[in-house]
């Protein structure tokens, strides 16, 4: 089986969220005897994938664009597109360009909540409160808000999700706790055409016992919209005190690393480290409880690797699929979406009874991990190949 995957950025190993995903999946395919090949927008640092193509010309739809990824599903002989760019507008519109001309089949992923913008827009848009009256803010909290603002966002990208179910040949959701949330766009959407399929955890299972540190861990890129790493220092700033032998680390970069450091100095916060863009695994290793303060999410891998090094995780519930990874005060802590005195009381008890905890919450950990395993999941995905070929 010849693969094509399909990504606007580069596919690099040690990035966060889809690219790492599709570098698990494409070494488990490629370790079946499948080959694998990459397509993405353009060149950002060296390639470490000898099929990696990029496409000639800025303008992604372009003709030049659509000549190239012609030759390239002629040259390798592809059988199965993945387009995990699925809801990234041109890319798709590339993809469509190719089922037109070649019998390949297209596998349209889709890597995130589909409400997620909807469920927590007052969480996700805090910057909103500077340009409207305080006379107003209530109104954005009601549930007549909420529905008109669900109305006009299925309104507005109803075509869209019609046309990718339409030239897609099956749609991937990270959990099937989204299929709901398909249906709002796509009425006549079925099960048989929209599957689920989990993103595998990216390391293999740990087996070894792991000698744990008094620390706290965010894993995740720095963006205050998605992440609401705010309030996370508004947590700490609650803790610090309070268990002065723990510290807090912060690993990734992004757009609001800079913001979030200044913002730490200002709040006086001590033993919270930022520590930019590392591998994780080291951190995982010591670390006894993961942090995640979310608005939404689609199926997020590190909290699969955190349980995989017997990491403890504490998350707001601000997710669909959030209940798919989490049972409750088993193998993870759920907190109501956005209740920060709820999050600042449960991490404390976790901080406090970790010992405790972990004797109960190891195994659970472990056996939930080996859900995610790319063993698991890669050969669902073997089987879908499998399946869609022979139709």
């Amino acid at each position: 089986m010849n693969i094509l995957f399909v990504y606007t950025s580069q596919i690099i190993a040690n990035s966060g969220g889809v690219q790492k995903v599709t570098s698990v999946l494409s070494n488990f395919f490629s370790s079946k005897n499948n080959k694998c090949y990459y397509l993405s927008l353009e060149k950002t640092s060296i390639s470490q994938h000898k099929n990696h193509y990029f496409l000639p010309n800025e303008e992604i739809n372009s003709d030049i664009n659509k000549d190239y990824i012609n030759d390239v599903v002629i040259t390798n002989e592809i059988n199965i597109i993945i387009n995990q760019a699925a809801l990234g507008g041109m890319m798709s519109e590339l993809c469509y360009a190719v089922k037109e001309i070649h019998n390949v089949k297209i596998l349209s992923v889709i890597h995130n909540s589909l409400l997620g913008n909807v469920d927590s827009f007052t969480n996700s848009n805090k910057k909103i409160f500077n340009f409207i009256p305080l006379s107003l803010i209530p109104f954005l909290n009601t549930n007549i808000f909420k529905k008109l603002l669900l109305t006009l966002y299925v309104f507005k990208y109803k075509k869209k999700y019609n046309r990718l179910y339409d030239l897609s040949d099956r749609i991937i959701l990270l959990s099937d706790t989204y299929f709901a949330q398909f249906k709002l766009f796509v009425n006549n959407a079925t099960k048989e055409k929209v599957l689920s399929i989990y993103n595998p955890c990216s390391f293999n299972k740990n087996k070894y016992d792991i000698k744990k540190e008094n620390e706290l861990l965010f894993v995740g890129r720095i963006n205050i919209t998605q992440k609401r790493l705010d309030i996370l220092l508004k947590v700490w700033k609650e803790l610090f005190e309070k268990f002065p032998d723990w510290k807090l680390n912060i690993i990734g970069s992004g757009p609001d690393l800079d913001y979030l450091k200044k913002r730490a100095n200002k709040m006086n916060l001590e033993r919270v480290f930022f520590v930019g863009h590392q591998d994780p695994k080291p951190y995982y290793k010591r670390a006894k409880i993961f942090c995640m303060t979310s608005s939404y999410e689609g199926l997020p891998l590190v909290i699969s690797e955190a349980q995989n090094y017997n990491v403890f995780p504490i998350l707001f519930n601000s997710f669909a699929s959030a209940k798919d990874i989490i049972k409750n005060n088993i193998n993870g802590v759920l907190i109501k979406p956005f209740d920060i005195t709820s999050y600042i009381d449960n991490l404390q008890y976790l901080i406090e009874n970790y010992d405790k905890i972990s004797d109960i919450s190891n195994l659970e950990l472990q056996n939930n991990a080996n859900r995610f395993s790319i063993n698991t999941i890669g050969n669902q995905w073997l089987h879908l190949f499998k399946k869609i070929v022979d139709e």
